[in-house]
């Protein structure tokens, strides 16, 4: 029981945070959000290329190919943001 409400005030927790988040967000400037939004897809790439890299790399994996996919999924994210094709332009 304990553990169930500790589990649960954590997830409510961090869905208040994200909410806060959220709203802060939307009161951004559109070039700040535009920069925001190309950090987050940095990470999103790097996190996915990295992941994927790795349970390539997992000896006792059985799963290589939906590893690869997430990998290129990762590089094609990198690749698609460096070239500025993620984010819409800013008409300010």
């Amino acid at each position: 029981m304990v553990k169930g409400l500790g589990i649960f005030f954590t997830v409510l927790l961090g869905v208040g945070i994200l909410h806060w988040v959220s709203l802060r967000f939307v009161r951004t400037s559109k070039v700040r959000a535009k920069n925001l939004r190309t950090i987050f897809w940095y990470f999103y790439g790097i996190f996915f290329l990295s992941f994927g890299l790795l349970r390539f790399s997992d000896p006792d994996s059985s799963h290589k190919v939906l590893a690869l996919i997430q990998a290129g999924i990762g590089l094609a994210v990198l690749i698609l943001v460096a070239m500025g094709k993620m984010n819409e332009e800013v008409k300010e």
